[in-house]
């Protein structure tokens, strides 16, 4: 029987967390959680006593008290000057954590899992970022083209470039465009490198996913392939791992942390490089 057929008297966020448990011991969420925080997703609706949570469709009103809660925690937990400079650290810091697991997930199967904005929740971190992610219900929008192959699901790609790009990451780019007239190559370039680290991040094949990456950006459309390009690094422990070099500024360094992000285009190539080789 499922969660709901043995609990019938739940509430329903009491029988959303059953099936959460349920589906994360054993299923795709699982999987995706072994490769590190930021592809953690939970399931259901949050509490109703849990404070904090947006709807994520909600975010695409410009001029919405959701965008306005998201924005002004971003504002000031990351001490940004500007919300024009808070905009563009936000897209890619949301990209790289709200629609990393689908990126990811799509990456190394060929399936696309369903964070269309209606389908997400998720918890601005006080301090800077996101620090949670929840769907409301757990789906596949597709199956693999060819289950068999070694790049099995590669015709998928349009299909993840409208469920991540054109329906949810973008619409929210052009929504912070339009409250804070942050210039709109730099937005999606920090859409770029949320994307990037999606796969970057992972513990997965850096030549596989440079290959994902380059599928990915076939036909993509807002110029992503344009705003930066991804190489392999050797860390000191002699792993491997895709990084991303940025070819448009996210502005961190105006933050109250004062530093460059790793990927920043004000810093040399070389330099980037060497240092992402030098991390442990």
């Amino acid at each position: 029987m499922s969660a709901y057929e043995e609990a019938p008297a739940m509430s329903a966020y009491e029988a959303a967390s059953a099936y959460e448990a349920t589906t994360a011991q054993d299923g795709p969420l699982a999987a995706l959680a072994a490769h590190g925080p930021r592809y953690r997703l939970g399931l259901g609706a949050p509490p109703p006593d849990a404070p904090g949570w947006l709807a994520a469709d909600r975010l695409l009103d410009p001029y919405g008290p959701e965008l306005s809660h998201l924005l002004d925690t971003e504002h000031r937990g990351s001490g940004h000057r500007t919300a024009h400079a808070a905009a563009l650290t936000l897209i890619a810091v949301y990209a790289g954590r709200v629609t990393a697991a689908a990126v990811l997930h799509w990456a190394l199967t060929g399936r696309v899992l369903d964070v269309r904005p209606g389908n997400v929740w998720l918890r601005p971190d006080p301090g800077h970022g996101i620090a949670e992610v929840r769907l409301r219900a757990f789906r596949m929008l597709d199956e693999p083209d060819v289950p068999d192959a070694p790049e099995a699901g590669t015709g998928s790609a349009a299909t993840v470039q409208r469920v991540v790009l054109t329906q949810h990451l973008f619409p929210l780019a052009d929504a912070l465009r339009e409250r804070t007239r942050a210039g709109l190559r730099q937005l999606r370039g920090g859409v770029a490198h949320g994307c990037a680290t999606a796969l970057g991040a992972s513990r997965a094949d850096p030549d596989l996913l440079a290959r994902r990456w380059a599928a990915f950006l076939d036909g993509a459309p807002g110029g992503l392939a344009a705003l930066g390009d991804v190489v392999a690094v050797t860390r000191p422990d002699g792993t491997r791992r895709l990084v991303y070099l940025r070819r448009t500024c996210c502005l961190f360094y105006t933050s109250a942390e004062a530093v460059r992000c790793a990927s920043c285009c004000l810093t040399s190539r070389d330099d980037r490089i060497a240092a992402y080789e030098g991390r442990t």
